[in-house]
């Protein structure tokens, strides 16, 4: 099945001046996730498609590069589209820009098929189509573990609250990213910036989630490196690196 990339456009809310960055970052990727679920219901593939058959898609990975974060009220271009398999995972990209075609960010992201009664992944086949022809791939990442942290840093803690839970009846990932973004240093919040993340568990309505970071420098960057964990359980739901 050929595909080619889905085109949407929106407009960055207004923000304060003190934390323009953080809530500019968050749009951008909350816009991103929602245009792939829009793409994926056009395809025939999305959660709606999929609940019936008890399954539904999750994020497993996911690795940004941003160039440029707008600020408020400006309009956003997202081009998003399929890009093949690698392994478990249905693989997707991302490019973001504004008016005069700069690129403000481009992502690649790795997604799984869970069974919803057992909450373990599923096979692709057959419930998602073949994509043999499609635009190319923004990042070439293959998707390696992520490394863990090596040392005590600062803690943050939060608790999942109804607006935090998605259709699968989860935390989304746009919140851990959320509450990741909040517990760096908005001086040093600027691009260019890099973002890996691993999904790795579920938390649910309730939970309190423990958002560890470190920071250290390689190559003379600023690298955070973050774990989010259940409080009560220690099982890690989220392992996120940031270069700055």
């Amino acid at each position: 099945m050929e595909v080619s990339a889905y085109n949407e456009t929106f407009e960055l809310p207004a923000a304060t001046a003190d934390d323009s960055r953080l809530k500019a970052l968050l749009a951008l990727f909350e816009e991103m996730m929602e245009t792939a679920g829009r793409h994926a219901e056009i395809l025939g593939v999305g959660v709606r498609d999929l609940h019936p058959k008890g399954l539904t898609w999750v994020l497993a990975r996911l690795h940004v590069k941003v160039n440029i974060i707008p600020g408020g009220g400006q309009p956003v271009h997202i081009a998003t589209w399929p890009a093949g398999r690698h392994r478990l995972f249905a693989l997707r990209e991302f490019r973001l820009s504004d008016d005069s075609d700069n690129e403000i960010l481009r992502a690649s992201s790795a997604w799984a098929l869970m069974n919803m009664e057992t909450r373990r992944p599923a096979r692709l086949d057959p419930h998602l189509p073949v994509f043999t022809r499609h635009p190319e791939r923004m990042i070439a990442d293959d998707f390696p573990a992520l490394p863990p942290g090596q040392q005590a840093g600062s803690q943050a803690s939060y608790r999942a609250v109804a607006a935090d839970i998605d259709l699968n009846d989860h935390v989304n990932n746009t919140v851990y990213m959320a509450w990741a973004l909040r517990s760096i240093p908005a001086k040093i919040l600027r691009p260019p910036l890099t973002l890996e993340a691993a999904f790795l568990g579920e938390a649910r309505l309730g939970d309190e989630i423990v958002c560890r970071s470190e920071s250290a420098v390689e190559n003379g960057r600023t690298i955070f490196l973050q774990s989010l964990q259940d409080a009560v359980s220690g099982r890690e739901l989220n392992r996120l690196r940031w270069g700055f």
